[in-house]
């Protein structure tokens, strides 16, 4: 795993997010440190990686290349931090999986990741992130009848109205 410079800094991308403010907040806010990363042969599936290009280690948020936003993963990891509460945010993955760190069931998982992605949503536009870059509320879950959309997005408000004073300005 070597480090690499994020999407979003390279001249040739101009994607018009944000980065620097939310690198700043997020290490700011977390306390955990953030790696850019470019993957190599077989790492993908080892920790952090198991099966997504983003991992958290419980020190570091990792944020691997692939066609994706370098933006949406690190924004994405850190509303799974203020998400989880606070006896998981020290764990691997947040406790989520997959991996050997999963002290959750799905149907909390797959609830935690539509509350992360609608805190996501209610941030986006401070780093300058446009909706169509956002991933579905619902796609990384395993049961979509697990989720219970109205107690997801009154956990989403009251995540978002903890972390709302912390947010730069748009």
């Amino acid at each position: 795993m070597k480090n690499r410079t994020p999407c979003c800094l390279v001249p040739s991308n101009r994607c018009g997010t944000r980065w620097e403010p939310l690198l700043k907040w997020v290490t700011r806010n977390t306390g955990k440190g953030v790696r850019i990363v470019e993957l190599k042969g077989d790492e993908q599936g080892k920790a952090p990686f198991f099966a997504q290009p983003v991992g958290f280690d419980g020190r570091s948020f990792f944020v691997a290349g692939d066609r994706g936003c370098d933006t949406e993963k690190l924004m994405h990891e850190a509303c799974h931090f203020f998400v989880s509460p606070p006896e998981r945010r020290n764990t691997p993955n947040y406790g989520l999986g997959p991996g050997p760190f999963r002290p959750v069931d799905d149907y909390v998982s797959d609830n935690e990741e539509v509350t992360v992605g609608m805190v996501q949503a209610k941030i986006a536009d401070v780093f300058g992130l446009p909706a169509h870059k956002l991933a579905k509320l619902d796609y990384n879950c395993a049961n979509k009848r697990h989720i219970e959309w109205d107690a997801c997005e009154a956990r989403a408000e009251e995540v978002y109205a903890r972390i709302a004073g912390t947010l730069p300005k748009a």
